[in-house]
């Protein structure tokens, strides 16, 4: 396989300093000692863990993965144009650009309806959102629901 380089369009500066705040509801799934590496523009997160292995934290799934068994494994799979889709929602970050949604500084995509919920991978599905509200409201609704029953759909009513 080729290695690839990660595509700089679709993805987001970690620069910032309050990521433990952010963080704070989504630790439980967070292996210990993990460092972040980076984030999409649909604001999922990309760990390094202490084993070298790349873990990917579902913001709009309430989940978190190992994705590969390295970086040097992660960038390879980035020839395979599904893993783009799958892992950066590469088709969608490009359609909301042709359609002139584009982020400003602090901001990220995000669903109105998390896919975790049931949301459509649309684009009439996604907000623009600055990242601290993206990770704090997202943060809020694992938290709140942690302990609930899978019991079907659930809906959220923005007012």
């Amino acid at each position: 396989m080729t290695y690839v380089e990660i595509p700089q369009r679709y993805i987001l500066s970690v620069s910032r300093s309050d990521w433990k705040e952010l963080l704070v509801d989504w630790q439980p799934l967070i292996p210990p000692q993990s460092s972040l590496w980076l984030l999409t523009k649909f604001g999922e997160l990309f760990f390094c863990q202490t084993d070298g292995k790349i873990g990917m934290l579902e913001v709009s799934g309430f989940q978190y993965e190992v994705v590969a068994k390295d970086k040097v494994d992660f960038q390879e799979w980035l020839v395979d144009p599904d893993k783009m889709s799958e892992w950066f929602l590469a088709p969608m970050v490009d359609r909301l650009e042709a359609a002139g949604r584009h982020l400003q500084p602090e901001q990220c995509y995000s669903f109105m309806k998390p896919l975790g919920l049931g949301g459509d991978l649309t684009i009439e599905n996604v907000m623009v959102v600055p990242i601290r509200e993206h990770f704090g409201l997202r943060g809020e609704m694992l938290r709140q629901n942690k302990d609930v029953p899978d019991v079907g759909e659930v809906v959220f009513k923005f007012t």
